[in-house]
C-alpha cells in the first residue's frame, strides 16, 4: 500500500499553483513509481479572496496551522524573499517536520543557520528547485561528484536573462521591448530586477560554491553585473566578431583563492553555453576525475521549478535523500583572481574630431593594445554614436582605470561598458 505524504504549502503563487497542479496530474505515475501518495493538507496564502486551485477548507492565512498540525509530514516554502521565509523554515523544523523550499535568497544568506538546526532536530531539507529550476544540479554536486576535486564551475543560472538576450539576438529588439514580452509569458516578474540586474544569479552561485567548494562567502564578495545596459549594437557587434552574449555565472578556485562572479560575457559560437537559448539554464562543472560535464535544462517557469520541488519531496517521503553537508573552509579568500582577459568595450561618444584617437591613447597609455575597431555614428543634429573596440587579453585592473580616465575627458555621452570574453 502506498504511503501516504501530508504536505504544508507556504505560497500559492506561480511555484505553489505548479506544484497543486502538476501533483494533480501525475498523481498515478508518482504513485506507480515511488509508492508515495502525495496530499496538499494545507496552504498558507496572504489573500483569502484570490481564486486559488484549492477548496477554502485547505487555505489559512496563519503559518501556525501548518507548524501545528501533527499529520503534515512536510513543509514547502515557495513565498520567496528571505522574510518571513526564512522564519516559516526554522519554525517548521522546530515542530520537526521535513522542508522542502526554492528559495535561492533565503539559502544564500541563512543555508547554514538552516541546515544545522535541520541536522540537530535530525530533519530533511530538500533545495534542488533553487538553483536551475528542474536541473537536478544540487544532487550532482552534493552526491554523484563527490569524488571530484572540483576547481571550475561556469554556468547560465539565470532563466530571464538568458530568454532576454536570445530574443535581441533573434529579432534585433532592444532591451525593454523583450523585458516587457518575458513578462507577458510569465518568464519574468513584475519587478525584474533581480533577474536582469544578476542578484538572482548570484544567490544561486552562493548555494552552488557553498556544496561544490565548501566555502561561505557573502554577496558583498561576488562581482555582480546586469545585462540591463546591453544594446542590440552590442548584440549585432559580438555576432559580427564571431561572439555570442550571455549572462555567466563563474566560481574559479586557484588555491586558498576562489573568485565569483556574474556578469555578461562574450562567449565563441562553439563554446557549449554559446546555444543555451531562451529560458534554458546550464551548468559546467570540471572535474579532475570525470572532465567536463554539462547539466541543461529549463531554468525559469512554474513547471519546471515545481518540478524539482516534487522530486525533494517524493526522495524525503521514501527517506533516500541525502541532506547536502555545507562545511566551509575557513581559509578561502573571495577576491578577484588576478588574470588576463580579452575585453569588447563600447563608448558612447560625441562625434567631434579627434575622438576615437583620444580613445585609442588612453588605452595604449595604459598598455591596452587593439585587436578591433569599429564606429557607428548617427551623422546628424544629435551628433552621437559608439565606437566598439575588442583589445587583446588585458588585466581588469587596467581596463577599468582606462575606462574611468576615458569618462573624465568629458568626451562620452554615457558610462562606456565593458565585457569580458571567455575563450
Amino acid at each position: 500500500m502506498a504511503k501516504t505524504v501530508r504536505i504544508g504549502l507556504m505560497g500559492l503563487g506561480t511555484v505553489g499553483s505548479g506544484l497543486v497542479s502538476l501533483i494533480e496530474r501525475n498523481a498515478p505515475i508518482i504513485e506507480r513509481r515511488s509508492d508515495v501518495k502525495l496530499e496538499i493538507a494545507r496552504a498558507l496564502v496572504k489573500d483569502p479572496n484570490k481564486k486559488r486551485p484549492l477548496p477554502d477548507d485547505k487555505v489559512t492565512l496563519n503559518p501556525r496551522d501548518i507548524f501545528d498540525d501533527p499529520s503534515i509530514d512536510i513543509v514547502v516554502e515557495v513565498i520567496g524573499g528571505i522574510e518571513p521565509a526564512r522564519m516559516y523554515l526554522l519554525e517548521a523544523l522546530k515542530a520537526n517536520k521535513n522542508i522542502v523550499t526554492a528559495n535561492k535568497a533565503v539559502l544564500a544568506a541563512h543555508g547554514d543557520e538552516i541546515l544545522a538546526l535541520a541536522g540537530a532536530n535530525e530533519c530533511q531539507v530538500g533545495f534542488e528547485a533553487s538553483v536551475c529550476g528542474g536541473i537536478p544540479i544540487i544532487q550532482a554536486l552534493s552526491s554523484g561528484l563527490i569524488a571530484n576535486r572540483v576547481d571550475e564551475l561556469i554556468g547560465i543560472l539565470n532563466g530571464t536573462s538568458n530568454y532576454i538576450l536570445t530574443r535581441m539576438s533573434e529579432e534585433e529588439c532592444t532591451f525593454d521591448f523583450v523585458l516587457s514580452e518575458a513578462q507577458e509569458k510569465g518568464l519574468a516578474e513584475a519587478d525584474p530586477s533581480f533577474d536582469v540586474q544578476g542578484i538572482d544569479a548570484a544567490h544561486k552561485l552562493l548555494i552552488l560554491a557553498e556544496l561544490t567548494f565548501q566555502v561561505k562567502a557573502q554577496m558583498n564578495e561576488i562581482t555582480v553585473e546586469g545585462i540591463d545596459r546591453i544594446t542590440p549594437v552590442d548584440i549585432k557587434t559580438a555576432h559580427d566578431f564571431g561572439f555570442v552574449i550571455k549572462p555567466i555565472a563563474i566560481a574559479v578556485r586557484d588555491g586558498d583563492n576562489m573568485d565569483l562572479r556574474v556578469h555578461p560575457a562574450l562567449l565563441p559560437k562553439l563554446h557549449p553555453l554559446a546555444s543555451v537559448h531562451h529560458e534554458f539554464n546550464a551548468v559546467l562543472v570540471k572535474g579532475d576525475a570525470i572532465g567536463e560535464m554539462i547539466f541543461y535544462g529549463k531554468g525559469a517557469g512554474s513547471l519546471p521549478t515545481a518540478s524539482a520541488v516534487l522530486s525533494d519531496i517524493v526522495e524525503i517521503a521514501r527517506s533516500d535523500y541525502v541532506v547536502p553537508v555545507w562545511n566551509p573552509q575557513k581559509s578561502i579568500k573571495f577576491a578577484p583572481i588576478e588574470s588576463k582577459s580579452r575585453y569588447y568595450l563600447r563608448f558612447p561618444i560625441y562625434d567631434k574630431p579627434g575622438m576615437i584617437g583620444k580613445i585609442a591613447t588612453v588605452l595604449g597609455d595604459h598598455g591596452i593594445s587593439i585587436t578591433h575597431a569599429m564606429a557607428l555614428l548617427e551623422c546628424n543634429e544629435t551628433n552621437k554614436g559608439n565606437v566598439m573596440i575588442v583589445t587583446h587579453a588585458s588585466k581588469e585592473q587596467d581596463i577599468r582605470h582606462a575606462l574611468a580616465d576615458i569618462q573624465k575627458a568629458g568626451t562620452l555621452t554615457e558610462t562606456p561598458l565593458a565585457i569580458r570574453m571567455l575563450e
